[in-house]
């Protein structure tokens, strides 16, 4: 079986920085909604705008790493002044060159994606650096990883 990603899955986009409230989260990937929708509650009582659709940031491999280990971040596009209180913080996520995919099929097929995805990614003499990024088209507490719209993950030419 070839575990090659198609070119026409695998594109490039400038993205600007944008800037978010997040909650920083340790644990199963399988959390990551409950925690998103602290933080929608969270910017709700605050009377913060949230501009965009809902934002993961995935920093481990669930293949390697303990799932009571895994970080990640739950986060929303803002505008406006935000302060940050107690694990509800604030960041201006890097703007740059990103590849983009989409994963289709069912959640537990997603490392058929998101593999070929990197591998892709080398083949074409990128290096990615910083978290995966997932955008979500709505918030919701059952949202994990490969339930998203788009997968990016920041990219340069060679090194």
């Amino acid at each position: 079986m070839d575990a090659t990603l198609p070119p026409e899955r695998l594109r490039l986009e400038r993205v600007r920085p944008t800037l978010v409230a997040f909650v920083h989260l340790t644990g199963p990937y399988e959390d990551w909604g409950k925690g998103l929708m602290e933080l929608m509650g969270w910017l709700e009582r605050e009377r913060v705008q949230v501009i965009g659709e809902p934002i993961g940031l995935f920093y481990d491999n669930p293949t390697e790493t303990p799932a009571a280990q895994l970080q990640s971040d739950a986060c929303l596009p803002v505008k406006g002044k935000v302060t940050a209180e107690g694990k509800f913080q604030t960041m201006e996520l890097p703007g740059g060159e990103v590849a983009v995919t989409r994963h289709t099929g069912p959640r537990s097929e997603y490392t058929k994606t998101y593999g070929p995805f990197l591998e892709g990614i080398m083949r074409e003499g990128y290096t990615f650096y910083g978290p995966a990024r997932e955008t979500f088209a709505e918030a919701s507490s059952r949202l994990r990883p490969g339930m998203g719209t788009k997968i990016q993950q920041l990219v340069k030419k060679g090194d």
